[in-house]
């Protein structure tokens, strides 16, 4: 490894862990772990200073609610909006009836006082009820100036009301008056009719705040060398209060003491602890997936953004910290990297979020379970629905478990706050979100996931189509190396799915010399008879090259190419070596000339495809086709790779390689319709 990659991950790691230590709260933590409803497990509790008996959430919100409930909502009134109108109202009634002021005189005082009354009980651009500072009230106050008015609700009008208030007074009003009905005719009285009233939300937060300021969210003091609780007894709803007042008395009164103090050093041991730990792990059981750095740069990336968010909920007096989508990291770490890495990686996440948590246990045991259960049900991401039906599963599991430690801690259904349910819908719901994150990492981190493999897996993709039409041999090669690496890997364990695309592309670099292969020479003419043995292998051999290139210009990912270049490992063209050494027999073989490039396979995966390549290849060159030429075949091929060393980098056990030569056994029998030879009926 070079200089540059230990470089690298020496400072990955060191920037996650200052990242993660330095948005850790700085206040120190009560350092006893207590639930409602069990026993308390240490010694005997005296309390080391005066605090506060905090009031519990359930008590606030009541007499919140109470204290809500006698405040009366603000609106502000506008006189001028009255007689601006009032004043063109009579502009209106005098060019209407023009020379004719006796009637003027007489009707201008009835409109007036129409309007004025309607205008003085307040008009509302909508009806009352759409604002929903008034639900519950019977009266409001009027704000005129610097003098405050308290009006019946009742009695407030909404433009719509006005205008029917008005509409049928002056129609009653017309019946007897002959010049209004005319007047009706000539004015649209609804015009003179706007709103006078209107809410000033800036003035009513300040009222309801100063309404607050007075209220106390505690009850009384615990003073200092009381005994608070004693070893062995229980924890009640009483002193659990007083327990969880302590607790935060005691992160207030232990705050931060600098960059350094024994709390800073001792977050610096924990933090670094997990990630220690995670890199062993990885070392240990992944090496191939720890020493590429992307895979090592999603691992970190999606830790601290996790926990980034979970800081951010945890500062919010608003959101609970069971809202944050914990589960989203194990489903993007499986997409990437397998279930196994995703459930280790998820664990080191919550235990480095759990201690921000309130009750840390809770949480730890809640979220691990939530996070296996997500990885073990979401197999299929690619398919639809398949993500909702795991948000649905995990809200069933997320509420199942905290129904459990509620009745633990409350002793009964009656005392379990529901409202804590909906942090649970949240938090499952959240999940339908992996989708575009998923399609983000995999473009910054470029990896794939089974949703683009599945894109690339289809034989319309332009590349596979190409292939189909310039080397259609070719083509049906692979799709018969696709089926029986799929089926092996299915077996055996391993990416299903990354292995069926790798194996339909494998061989894609014979687009460029189809005519080359024999699958693809369909007229009989072998164009190798023009060529040396050596132009021939190089022929044969170049197909590597040319698609990796090929595959890099249509923007095939890396991972996929990797089957390509590892398809052949470090393997002979070995038809036209023994030709040339046959034609050559005295002279000494440059073996480069007939060697693959290489790399040999790294993966299961890409050994199995090697395998499946050479197994497939050369059981359609067999004459005889029975389960014993084909066995024979197999053993062959798949011994040679053993012993010229091709599979020494891949994760394959013997026992892989009995099962590996059973599968396609049976597959190959299947291909080829090995049956019973029937009896020829004599005539």
């Amino acid at each position: 490894m070079t200089h540059f990659r230990k470089f690298y991950y020496f400072f990955a790691l060191l920037a996650t862990f200052l990242i993660i230590y330095i948005l850790y709260p700085k206040q120190g933590n009560f350092k006893y772990e207590f639930q409602k409803g069990r026993p308390w497990n240490h010694e005997t509790l005296i309390a080391p200073f005066d605090f506060p008996i905090l009031k519990s959430q359930d008590i606030v919100d009541v007499e919140k609610d109470s204290l809500f409930k006698t405040f009366v909502p603000y609106f502000i009134y506008d006189h001028n909006v009255e007689s601006s109108q009032l004043a063109v109202l009579k502009s209106d009634l005098k060019t209407a009836l023009g020379d004719r002021r006796s009637i003027y005189l007489k009707i201008e005082p009835i409109l007036t006082s129409i309007y004025s009354d309607i205008y003085s009980k307040g008009i509302l651009e909508h009806a009352i009820s759409s604002y929903p500072v008034v639900a519950g009230k019977d009266v409001v106050n009027f704000i005129d100036g610097n003098v405050s008015t308290r009006v019946s609700l009742s009695d407030i009008y909404s433009l719509k009301t006005a205008y029917l208030t008005i509409s049928e007074k002056l129609r009653l009003l017309s019946e007897s008056d002959a010049n209004l009905a005319l007047l009706q005719q000539k004015l649209d009285f609804s015009k003179y009719i706007l709103p006078n009233l209107s809410f000033d939300e800036s003035l009513n937060e300040m009222r309801i705040n100063e309404l607050l300021s007075g209220y106390s969210t505690t009850r009384g003091v615990v003073p200092a060398d009381v005994r608070i609780i004693s070893q062995g007894d229980m924890v009640t709803t009483d002193n659990y209060q007083i327990l969880e007042s302590l607790r935060k008395a005691y992160q207030m009164n232990r705050s931060y003491g600098g960059w350094i103090s024994y709390f800073s050093f001792g977050q610096m041991i924990l933090v670094a602890s997990l990630l220690i730990i995670l890199v062993i792990y990885l070392q240990s059981f992944n090496p191939q997936l720890f020493w590429q750095k992307r895979n090592f740069s999603l691992i970190l990336t999606t830790i601290v953004l996790m926990f980034g968010m979970a800081r951010l909920i945890v500062d919010s007096e608003h959101i609970d910290l069971y809202l944050l989508p914990v589960c989203i990291l194990p489903i993007i770490i499986r997409t990437f990297l397998g279930a196994r890495n995703a459930i280790f990686i998820h664990v080191i996440s919550v235990l480095l979020i759990a201690f921000m948590a309130p009750n840390s246990f809770e949480y730890v045991f809640i979220q691990i379970i939530a996070g296996a259960l997500a990885v073990i049900s979401l197999n299929k991401l690619y398919q639809r629905g398949h993500l909702v039906i795991t948000a649905i599963l995990l809200i069933g599991a997320y509420s199942i478990m905290y129904f459990g430690f509620e009745l633990i801690k409350e002793g009964s259904f009656n005392t379990i706050n529901w409202n804590n349910f909906k942090w649970f819908a949240g938090s499952s719901l959240l999940l339908l979100i992996a989708y575009p994150l998923i399609y983000v990492f995999e473009k910054i981190f470029k990896l794939v996931s089974d949703v683009t493999l599945m894109e690339l897996s289809d034989t319309n993709n332009p590349l596979l189509r190409q292939m189909a039409e310039t080397a259609p041999g070719t083509f049906q090669h692979s799709m018969q190396v696709a089926n029986l690496a799929e089926e092996v890997i299915r077996q055996t364990g391993g990416n299903a799915m990354l292995v069926r695309t790798g194996a339909l592309y494998h061989d894609v670099g014979k687009i460029v010399n189809s005519q080359y292969f024999i699958e693809n020479q369909l007229s009989g003419i072998n164009p190798h008879d023009e060529l040396t043995f050596i132009q021939s292998a190089e022929k044969i051999i170049n197909h590597v090259h040319d698609g990796v290139v090929l595959a890099r210009k249509h923007k095939i990912p890396e991972v996929i190419i990797d089957f390509i270049k590892m398809h052949h490992g470090r393997s002979q063209t070995r038809f036209f070596f023994l030709k040339y050494k046959e034609a050559h027999p005295d002279e000494k073989i440059e073996m480069e000339h007939f060697l693959y490039p290489g790399p040999i396979p790294f993966s299961r995966e890409t050994a199995v495809v090697m395998l499946a390549d050479g197994v497939e290849a050369a059981s359609r060159s067999l004459p005889v086709k029975n389960e014993e030429t084909l066995r024979n075949i197999i053993n062959q091929i798949i011994d040679s790779r053993v012993q010229t060393h091709e599979l020494d980098n891949a994760a394959i056990t013997f026992k892989d390689i009995k099962d590996i030569k059973s599968i396609f056994l049976e597959k190959l029998k299947t291909v080829y319709h090995l049956r019973i030879q029937y009896p020829i009926e004599k005539q």
